[in-house]
């Protein structure tokens, strides 16, 4: 018994240790998505000019976030 409260114990600190938790990048359009092994990124074409930002995001953001849709708007949709 004691065995399986520990085991349930370690899972459960390492399922919260897999959370991702990346800085926002700026506001903007998607201009492009890369996918780099198991790291996902945005290119963020800026609303208020400036260059193209490459941030990191999460698999779910990733996936969330199309091409020529708006950036943070498709991450809270």
């Amino acid at each position: 018994m004691r065995r399986l409260a520990a085991a349930l114990a370690v899972s459960v600190l390492a399922l919260a240790g897999c959370a991702q938790d990346f800085d926002k990048g700026p506001e903007g359009k998607v201009a492009e998505k890369v996918k780099d092994g198991k790291k996902f990124y945005l290119v963020v074409d800026p609303a208020k000019g400036g260059e193209e930002t490459k941030f990191r995001v999460s698999k779910y953001d990733y996936h969330d976030c199309n091409r020529g849709s708006k950036y943070p708007k498709c991450i809270e949709d």
